[in-house]
């Protein structure tokens, strides 16, 4: 749970992109990159441009709900629904 509240204290209150997060958390880029894609389908946080391989985040309000959460120790549960594009079945 400490490396989820460490990105998120450096996702809160503004725009960010992958690197703005890996400067502020000395995490590798591959840990944040694929906790933003987590993130991502979790609601957690929202893509708000995305030029190319140039992408910027924000919270979602779920995120600032997490994040302040968090913050006072609480606990918060999270509903999450199968996307219905995953694939089904075995290989």
């Amino acid at each position: 749970m400490n490396r989820v509240k460490k990105l998120l204290d450096s996702m809160y209150a503004k725009l960010f992109t992958p690197g703005d997060i890996v400067a502020a958390t000395g995490l590798p880029r591959y840990e944040v990159l694929a906790a933003l894609h987590v993130f991502e389908e979790l609601g957690i946080v929202e893509l708000v441009i995305s030029k190319g391989n140039y992408k910027v985040y924000r919270l979602s309000k779920l995120g600032e709900k997490l994040y302040r959460a968090l913050e006072m120790g609480e606990s918060l549960t999270l509903d999450v629904e199968a996307n219905a594009e995953a694939p089904q079945g075995g290989v």
